[in-house]
């Protein structure tokens, strides 16, 4: 019999093919670092920039960098290869604050010994990675700013880590916190000492019927009225109508809205805030059953009323053809435009702006994201806008077309600022002039990359690009950075 061939699984690669692999990947990381030398090389304020920001330096790294440091920068890098011998290094230089809040560091209890008289124990109380427990805080019990501990979401909560600590704790603060595991036992043990107005806005709490019933005495009614996370139910309303805040439960939204709740409450509702929200069962049935009660000037804000149902002609072309003079449909009564042109969520169109273009305020209706953005829409009302608010759309359709059809008109300032526009090289370069790079140079949205950054490379304010690229500053080796660091500027 001849010997069995085994044949390699389906997809695996030879020694041959990994071996060619590995070179293509080294020849190209080779590459790679030498684009990244040349682009730095030239450019000696964002390499020291970037380092500092986006690069794993070690202590031999930081004292090539010599006078360049930013110890701002420095103390609030994640990135720094932190040990308590780079911290011990510059003891003298660094920026206390920030590492008091700096996550990334190693932290421990020794770590915080250590520079007892240096750290910031207020910024080291909202710190979460510390390595909190009882242990830790019994052992700088003098130095934490328990006010500010208190209003720590993350440090290891447990009816235990409450109690251990209950004569240091600022209840005030431990009241609003959503951090605690709230339960009725822990309520009910310190039920004297809780602050209950920041219980009663706590959405946290575990909100139902029997915890509103079992400490209806102390709650703070208002607070407790606008607290979303209530379980909400018409029992609960009806059971505490003398106790409600009336005026924050009509803003709310987790209610459970309908034509009855409202009709079973009527003389008690803020009729205002009721006509504000948009949560409720909006119907015109519902708005003809309280003609006398309703707040018009809140009602021509909602966006959740029946608007082609109220306004239908806004939609009809016949009307909108030979627009004829509206009366207000009811309960709306005068014409309020400052708010409906404001208002997403009517039947807006290049149709109905004609109709009303007079009537409108277009300061308004500049910012209203609800219109039907488009690059024809902005030319058939181009006298009309407040240019502000279209270079600050996010709904247009950017192109390098519309930008140029306007190129006069648009607010460049806060186009500089606009994320949603799909910056590139070919949107960019017809408005160099205009633009206000400071702002790019902030734009996290921008196509960056080191082609992107030459091709505007007189423009870009290097620290500002630095703080959130690192433009391949990780295909440097130490050894590069070393060479780099130790060259002088040409």
């Amino acid at each position: 019999m001849g010997q069995l061939q085994i044949s390699p699984a389906a997809g695996a690669l030879t020694p041959l093919e990994r071996k060619r692999l590995d070179m293509v990947a080294h020849t190209l990381a080779g590459l790679h670092e030498t684009q990244a030398l040349q682009f730095f090389r030239d450019r000696p304020a964002l390499l020291a920039a970037c380092l500092q920001q986006h690069y794993p330096l070690d202590q031999a790294l930081m004292e090539a960098l010599g006078q360049r440091k930013d110890w701002r920068m420095l103390s609030a890098s994640r990135v720094l290869q932190w040990s308590d011998e780079l911290i011990e290094a510059y003891a003298d230089e660094w920026d206390w604050e920030l590492l008091s809040k700096n996550p990334a560091l190693p932290w421990s209890g020794a770590l915080l010994d250590r520079y007892t008289e240096r750290w910031n124990w207020q910024s080291l109380c909202t710190n979460s990675a510390l390595p909190w427990s009882q242990a830790l805080l019994e052992a700088f019990v003098y130095r934490w700013n328990w006010a500010v501990l208190s209003r720590n979401a993350e440090l290891p909560w447990t009816a235990a880590f409450v109690e251990a600590n209950a004569h240091r704790w600022d209840w005030t603060a431990l009241s609003w916190n959503t951090g605690l595991p709230w339960t009725v036992g822990l309520l009910e043990n310190y039920r004297e000492r809780w602050d209950w107005t920041g219980l009663s806005a706590n959405t946290s709490l575990p909100g139902d019927a029997a915890l509103v019933e079992r400490f209806a005495k102390h709650w703070q009614w208002t607070w407790l009225s606008a607290n979303p996370s209530l379980r909400w139910s018409e029992a609960l309303v009806t059971r505490y109508a003398a106790q409600w805040d009336w005026e924050a439960l009509s803003s709310q939204a987790q209610l459970p809205w309908s034509p009855e709740l409202i009709a079973r409450h009527a003389e008690l509702w803020d009729w205002g805030a009721l006509s504000a929200n948009p949560h409720l069962p909006w119907t015109l049935e519902l708005l003809r059953a309280w003609p006398a009660r309703w707040d018009s000037a809140a009602l021509w804000r909602n966006p959740s009323l029946p608007w082609s149902v109220l306004l239908p002609q806004w939609s009809d072309p016949t009307w909108l053809q030979t627009p004829q003079p509206l009366t207000p449909p009811s309960p709306l009564q005068a014409w309020d435009w400052d708010a409906l042109s404001e208002n997403p969520a009517l039947p807006w169109s290049a149709a109905l702006l004609e109709a009303l273009q007079d009537p409108c305020d277009w300061d308004r209706l500049s910012w209203n994201p609800g219109l039907p953005w488009d690059g024809n829409l902005l030319a058939q009302f181009a006298r009309d806008w407040d240019w502000s608010g279209p270079s600050s759309s996010s709904a247009l359709p950017w192109s390098e077309a519309l930008l140029a059809q306007h190129a006069d008109a648009w607010d460049w300032e806060r186009l500089s600022a606009n994320a949603h526009i799909p910056w590139s090289e070919d949107l960019l370069a017809p408005y160099a002039d205009r633009l206000n790079w400071a702002t790019l140079s902030a734009q996290t949205a921008l196509p960056w990359s080191t082609a992107f950054y030459l091709r505007f490379d007189a423009h870009w304010f290097p620290s500002l690009v630095a703080q959130h690229q690192g433009l391949n500053i990780h295909h440097l080796s130490s050894d590069d950075i070393t060479t780099l660091l130790q060259e002088k500027p040409s």
